[in-house]
C-alpha cells in the first residue's frame, strides 16, 4: 500500500480542501503517513497569499529533492492549491511536447482528460524538474488518471470524485465540520490574488449543503464551520442581477439574503449544537445576518471579518468598499446586544503609501474595537494583483516588521482586556482536542480554553466550565460537576 504525506499552507478553505484530498486518497487505498520522507506521494496545498507560504513551498521541494538524491528514492511531488494555474504533468512523464510558454498564465481548468498531457503550468520551470505534477482542486477527477500514467498501475478507474464541490471530507475532528459553502471570489481588492487563482464565485445550492450538513450531523458532528473567502456573498452570483445593488454596493430593501436562510435551515438540523462561518466582507454584511447571530440559537455569538485598515484613503486603494465608521457600527451593534461577543479580523500593515499617521490610525482601531484576535500581515507584493501593477511597494521591510510588533502588542493589550470580561462565569465548551495530559476546546464565542484530562470525558463532549485564570490568549477553567 503506498503511502502519502499533505502538507497545507493557508486557509481555512485550503485546510478543507486538504479534508478532500483525504478522502479520495484513502477510498484510492492510498495510507497516510505524518512523516514526509516515509511518503511514497507528497502534496503541498499551497497559499498564494503571502510569500511566506510560496517560500517555504519551494524550501520543501528542495528538501525533497535532496532526500531523494541521498537515499535513492522516488518521492512524488503533487503541488495543488492557489499557486496552481493548469493540471500537468513533468515533462518527462510526457512525449512529443514542447512547453509553451504563453499558457497558463491565467486560470485553466481542463476540458476533458486528454488534457492532462501538458506541463503549461510555469510552475515546472520555476521547480527546476523537482515537480511531478500540478492539480487544481478543481481537477481532482483526473487524479487516479494522472497517478495510473506516472506509475504505471492502475489506482482506480471511476469517475466519483467528478464534483469537487460534492467531494466529500475526511474529518480527522468527528465533533466538528467545515463545509465549503461556494468558491471563487469577485471583489478584486488590489492587493488579493485569490480571484486570480480561485476564479469567479460559484455558489453550491442550499440542498446540497443542507444535505451535507444533515451526513455530518450524522456521523458525531457538533459544530458546523461554513467557508468561504466571503460567505455573507453567498448566491449573489445567482441572484445579484435581480436583488443586489449594484450602484449602493447591498442587497436591496426587504430582502433576506440567501446566506440567512442558509443559516435558518441549518438551525433546524437537529443534534447540530454549533454554527460558524468564516469569513465574512464588511461591505457584504447586513442586518439579517448579523441578527442571526441572536435570533437563531445554533449560531454562535463570533464573527470575523477583515477590516484591513482604519484608513479610508488604504482601504479605497485596497479597494476595499467599506469605511472604517460603517465597520464600527457593526462591532457596536454586536456588542451592544452581547457585550461578549467576539470580534477577529485581518489587518495589512505597510501597503502602499502607508504613512505614519495612517498606521497610527490602524493603532487607535485596535483601541477602538478591542478586537479578541487579530491576523496581523505585513503586505506583500503578489504578481497578477492590481496593486502589484499600480502601486510601487514602498514600505521598507525594517518598517513593515517594526509596525508588526507594535500592532502585536496591541493585540495582546485588547485580547487581555477582553478575555478579563470572562473570568468567574460559566460558559459551554465543546472538547475538541487533547495534547499530553490536557483537554482543549472553545466557547461559543470562539475563547480557547483548556483544562486537565478526565477520565470520564472524551472528545466532543459538551461540558460546562468555570474560567479561573488568563493565559495571554487561551483561557484556564475547571470543570462545573
Amino acid at each position: 500500500m503506498k503511502k502519502y504525506f499533505i502538507q497545507t499552507f493557508g486557509c481555512a478553505m485550503n485546510k478543507a480542501d486538504s479534508e478532500k484530498i483525504n478522502m479520495i486518497l484513502l477510498q484510492g487505498k492510498f495510507m497516510k503517513t505524518n512523516n514526509w520522507k516515509q511518503a511514497d506521494l507528497v502534496i503541498l496545498n499551497t497559499c498564494s497569499v503571502r510569500q511566506k507560504w510560496e517560500d517555504r513551498v519551494f524550501w520543501f521541494a528542495q528538501e525533497i529533492k535532496k532526500e531523494n538524491e541521498k537515499n535513492k528514492k522516488n518521492i512524488l511531488l503533487w503541488i495543488t492549491g492557489c499557486m496552481v494555474r493548469k493540471t500537468g504533468l513533468n515533462s518527462k512523464y510526457l512525449k512529443d511536447y514542447k512547453r509553451d510558454k504563453n499558457k497558463a498564465k491565467k486560470i485553466n481548468i481542463l476540458k476533458d482528460e486528454k488534457w492532462i498531457f501538458n506541463n503549461d503550468d510555469k510552475l515546472f520551470p520555476r521547480f527546476d524538474n523537482k515537480l511531478d505534477f500540478t492539480l487544481r482542486i478543481e481537477d481532482i477527477k483526473y487524479l487516479a488518471l494522472i497517478l495510473t500514467h506516472i506509475l504505471w498501475e492502475t489506482i482506480w478507474k471511476d469517475y466519483n470524485f467528478d464534483d469537487y464541490l460534492k467531494s466529500k471530507q475526511l474529518r480527522e475532528n468527528p465533533s466538528q465540520a467545515t463545509i465549503i459553502i461556494q468558491t471563487g471570489c469577485d471583489n478584486y481588492c488590489t492587493y488579493c490574488i485569490v480571484p486570480y487563482t480561485r476564479g469567479k464565485e460559484k455558489s453550491r445550492t442550499i440542498e446540497e449543503i443542507i444535505k451535507e450538513a444533515r451526513e455530518v450531523v450524522k456521523n458525531w458532528a457538533k459544530e458546523i464551520t461554513l467557508v468561504w473567502q466571503n460567505v455573507n456573498s453567498y448566491w449573489k452570483d445567482f441572484l445579484g442581477k435581480k436583488y443586489w445593488n449594484e450602484k449602493e454596493g447591498k442587497w436591496k430593501e426587504n430582502f433576506k439574503t440567501p446566506f440567512r436562510k442558509l443559516l435558518e435551515e441549518l438551525n433546524k438540523i437537529e443534534k447540530l449544537d454549533r454554527i460558524r462561518f468564516t469569513s465574512s466582507n464588511p461591505h457584504d454584511m447586513t442586518q439579517d445576518i448579523l441578527d442571526a447571530h441572536f435570533d437563531l440559537e445554533k449560531t454562535c455569538n463570533y464573527l470575523h471579518f477583515a477590516l484591513q485598515s482604519w484608513n479610508d484613503e488604504i482601504l479605497k486603494k485596497m479597494n476595499r468598499k467599506h469605511s472604517y465608521k460603517k465597520f464600527k457600527e457593526m462591532i457596536d451593534y454586536l456588542r451592544k446586544k452581547d457585550p461578549n461577543f467576539s470580534i477577529s479580523t485581518d489587518i495589512i500593515l505597510g501597503f502602499s503609501g502607508e504613512t505614519d499617521k495612517m498606521f497610527e490610525d490602524t493603532k487607535k482601531a485596535f483601541e477602538e474595537c478591542e478586537f479578541d484576535f487579530v491576523y496581523n500581515a505585513r503586505y506583500s507584493v503578489r504578481t497578477w494583483t492590481i496593486a502589484a501593477k499600480l502601486f510601487p511597494d514602498d514600505i521598507s521591510e525594517k518598517v513593515k516588521a517594526e509596525r508588526w510588533h507594535i500592532l502585536n502588542d496591541k493585540l495582546l493589550e485588547s485580547v487581555t482586556k477582553r478575555n478579563k470580561l470572562m473570568l468567574w462565569k460559566i460558559e459551554e465548551i465543546l472538547i475538541s482536542w487533547k495534547k499530553e495530559w490536557q483537554f482543549f476546546g472553545r466557547t461559543r464565542n470562539f475563547k480557547e480554553v483548556f483544562f486537565k484530562m478526565e477520565p470520564s470525558l472524551k472528545i466532543w463532549d459538551i461540558v460546562k466550565v468555570k474560567i479561573t485564570d488568563l493565559d495571554k490568549y487561551v483561557l484556564k477553567w475547571e470543570l462545573v460537576l
